[in-house]
């Protein structure tokens, strides 16, 4: 075969692949999220943790507000972009990222191992300490106190992780699909104690009244946990970006103010650590 006859077959082939590997490509997921992308949308979408009072409100409009949508006003006033709210919550918030519905997540999601391995999570902007809340009458001083009850939880969270793994005799975790159902599981008399943020259980408590009845138990603690933002795999250079916003929000005093706006206290647990 003439040498000219291959040079022409192999180029044409070469051709044909790089032509279907651009198809294909152009084909796939478009999740990449630079800050170039963002800039091009205009907007950026975040996934927002409803449910967890005093951290989530509604506007007098019935818009969800609070400490993670003022965090997110921040976000994209400082990329120069629009905001748009998309409220979640634990057991919606992985997927809304996953699926591309969101941008990235304010969701108030511990950065376990687990988590790292599907997203990318952010150096932590805030921390929680972890608590039962039950009756006042409740012994509640020990894991052999939880023997034969039932604990309500927000499904997947990370309580429901640490409650589940207690391995005590009788204990029954209930899982609800938030906070606010869990902790409404145990007002209504469904469950014997709830695993909640103290903060948004003692709100709760104060705001409803229920100073007589229910009381955040602190001998039996569960955890102290620090919160992280969460982007895609793919997105590195907006992970790296939240980093610094993340650094620059907390030695500028932001992070306590916004803290000291909706919860009533700076950010618990002091400096934050980064990783």
């Amino acid at each position: 075969m003439p040498r000219n006859i291959v040079f022409t077959r192999i180029a044409a082939a070469t051709a044909t692949a790089l032509v279907a590997g651009a198809a294909l490509f152009a084909g796939a997921p478009a999740e990449a999220q630079s800050i170039a992308d963002i800039d091009a949308k205009g907007t950026i979408t975040i996934g927002v943790l409803t449910g967890i009072p005093p951290y989530d409100t509604t506007d007098s409009s019935g818009k969800t507000d609070g400490f993670l949508v003022d965090l997110s006003r921040d976000i994209a006033r400082d990329l120069g972009v629009e905001l748009e709210v998309v409220p979640v919550n634990n057991a919606s918030r992985a997927a809304a990222l996953e699926s591309g519905r969101v941008d990235m997540l304010v969701a108030h999601m511990t950065a376990t191992p687990k988590r790292a391995k599907i997203f990318n999570m952010t150096n932590p902007y805030g921390a929680y300490e972890m608590r039962f809340v039950a009756p006042v009458d409740m012994e509640l001083n020990d894991l052999d106190d939880l023997k034969n009850k039932r604990v309500s939880v927000p499904k997947g969270g990370t309580q429901d992780i640490a409650v589940t793994g207690y391995g005590v005799e009788g204990l029954e975790v209930v899982r609800f699909d938030d906070d606010a159902l869990a902790m409404q599981a145990l007002i209504s008399g469904q469950v014997n104690a709830t695993a909640a943020v103290a903060t948004v259980a003692n709100d709760v408590i104060a705001k409803r009244g229920l100073a007589e009845r229910f009381e955040v138990k602190e001998e039996l603690p569960i955890f102290t946990l620090y919160w992280s933002m969460a982007v895609r795999k793919d997105a590195t250079e907006l992970h790296q970006w939240l980093n610094n916003f993340i650094y620059y929000e907390e030695v500028t005093g932001r992070l306590d103010e916004l803290h000291m706006k909706w919860i009533g206290v700076p950010t618990p647990g002091g400096k934050l650590p980064t990783f």
